[in-house]
């Protein structure tokens, strides 16, 4: 019997360009790796096949690969993207002269410092549907030195065309649409006071797009008095909604987190912006409040409301892990002796925290452990018969 040998250039080329789309989607190629985060995998070996099959698929690859080369003096600037802002890189340093769909260089430097790209630079590529990750964590970097890292930092946005001549001649599309234009540029809007900022590049659209991300970047972060409100105000929100709905309120808790400037993905929580809270506050609900401590009080509690929501869920080691998270920084800061914290301006919080983390753990069947924290958290509630309660149901019994 004949092999059955399947030619794929006998398929009508709509249906090979959906080939094409779902093998070379970032969608496809990308990775979970779990609390938010993700790489891609490019297998790009069905370029390699034959000549009009590559034509074909490397037009659809550059429609849907959109690539952004970032160059900078600093050696630490890849770890700080791809660690602390868990964004994905697709390439660092001299791998990135090996990708040519590069339709924008973003140029990033402290000439004042003397540290120019004009030397010796480091550089990587992201894809263009993860700038808003890049910028969003460029903004968290500011906020992280009170707002004050902005100002030494020179910004050039250079697009480009990748497409040559003769690839236009071979059926690839040239041009900057401005479609494109604003998914390069628009996630730019939230990078504030710099030093100076420039475009270049061929079709620029300098009046409508260009000059709408000029005029965002010059409306000011959101004060500390107005991100504490706004946490307050989500907080209050979530425990409306944790009364039915769990699930729904957890994920306002993690809005509530994100409004002091701490994301929250699974269980992975990126802290940022301390020092901008560091200050009086000067109006709204909490004035003549210092901006740290408020900001304390607010996390302890939504920690404590979250924990609470994972064991309306049912959820004992999503509680547990939240609960023994907090409880192991603060012991960090203090001796377990010290404990309760009598000056401490979250101290009933804490004790809920204790509290249902030792619930989690009795669900677990972890009833050593679950005494250790009932019996820290009477110290913190000592009136509390819920506690009272579940201390006795987890004690050692004697005979």
């Amino acid at each position: 019997m004949a092999p059955n040998n399947f030619n794929f250039l006998s398929l009508p080329g709509e249906l090979r360009n959906s080939v094409y789309e779902l093998l070379l989607n970032p969608a496809y190629l990308r990775v979970d790796l779990g609390d938010g985060q993700h790489t891609y995998n490019y297998d790009l070996a069905i370029l390699q096949t034959n000549k009009q099959i590559y034509l074909e698929a490397r037009k659809i690859f550059r429609q849907q690969n959109i690539f952004v080369r970032v160059e900078t003096p600093w050696e630490q600037a890849q770890h700080h993207v791809k660690v602390e802002g868990n964004v994905p890189i697709i390439a660092e340093d001299r791998l990135t002269d090996q990708i040519q769909n590069i339709y924008m260089r973003v140029v990033i430097d402290s000439p004042q410092h003397g540290q120019s790209v004009d030397g010796d630079s480091r550089r990587f590529v992201l894809l263009e549907q993860d700038l808003l990750a890049f910028t969003t964590m460029w903004q968290y970097s500011d906020l992280s030195y009170a707002g004050d890292l902005n100002k030494h930092l020179r910004l050039a946005l250079h697009l480009q065309n990748p497409i040559s001549a003769a690839e236009e001649a071979e059926g690839e599309e040239r041009g900057l649409p401005k479609a494109l234009q604003r998914k390069l540029l628009e996630p730019f809007g939230m990078t504030k006071s710099l030093l100076s900022v420039s475009i270049s590049g061929p079709q620029v659209d300098r009046d409508g797009i260009w000059k709408k991300v000029k005029a965002e970047m010059e409306i000011p972060y959101a004060t500390p008095e107005a991100c504490l409100e706004e946490s307050s105000r989500l907080k209050d929100l979530g425990n409306e909604a944790l009364k039915n709905d769990p699930a729904k309120a957890i994920e306002i808790y993690f809005q509530a987190f994100k409004a002091l400037h701490i994301i929250c993905a699974g269980r992975r929580r990126s802290i940022w912006g301390d020092p901008w809270f560091a200050t009086q506050l000067t109006s709204g609900p909490f004035k003549d409040h210092h901006g740290q401590v408020v900001r304390l009080v607010l996390r302890v509690k939504l920690v404590a409301n979250v924990i609470k929501a994972y064991l309306d869920l049912g959820e004992w080691n999503e509680a547990h892990f939240w609960g023994m998270r907090t409880i192991l920084l603060m012991r960090e800061a203090i001796n377990e002796e010290d404990e309760p914290m009598d000056g401490f301006p979250a101290k009933d919080q804490m004790g809920k925290i204790y509290f249902r983390t030792g619930v989690a753990a009795k669900m677990l069947q972890d009833a050593s452990q679950a005494r250790r924290l009932f019996r820290i958290a009477k110290l913190y509630l000592p009136h509390d018969e819920n506690i009272t309660r579940l201390l006795a149901s987890v004690s050692l019994r004697l005979g």
